[in-house]
């Protein structure tokens, strides 16, 4: 895959005008450079989840996951996501990726024996250097196939 330089995740108007088409969301704020405005805003916003095509930006720093955590993916759940934001993502803003704190712990399972947490945050910051979003993974690889 070819990588973008500087590296970066660029907010581009278009983008997120697409993007809230394709969620089927038609609020004027992800639509309308003239409506942001209006609405004190310095620009069309970024729906919550727009954050996830930065997939297709990837920075070394920014990945990990299951292969990185040494997690055998036969036996791995997506245990959850949370997107927590200091501020809303704008048009122009140039994000960059970097890992935040990793958690790993393990528990006993009833079905498919001991369960190994790896809980991971990402932190977005924007061109000024400020965290404007966390992303917050849990996986969770079982001890084997689950029994019935």
């Amino acid at each position: 895959m070819a990588h973008i330089h500087p590296p970066g995740f660029p907010i581009e108007r278009g983008k997120i005008h697409e993007f809230a088409n394709s969620i089927l969301d038609d609020n004027l704020l992800y639509h309308d450079e003239e409506a942001a405005r209006a609405a004190g805003l310095p620009s069309v916003v970024a729906p919550p989840t727009f954050s996830s095509a930065s997939a297709f930006f990837p920075e070394k720093a920014g990945r990990g996951g299951a292969a990185g955590a040494g997690l055998d993916m036969r036996f791995v759940l997506h245990g959850g996501q949370e997107l927590v934001y200091e501020r809303p993502i704008f048009a122009g803003d140039v994000l960059r990726a970097e890992p935040g704190e990793t958690k790993s712990y393990e528990k006993d399972g009833k079905r498919g024996g001991k369960m190994k947490f790896i809980e991971t945050e990402l932190l977005y910051r924007d061109q000024s250097g400020q965290v404007v979003l966390r992303v917050r993974n849990t996986l969770i690889q079982t001890g084997g196939v689950v029994q019935s």
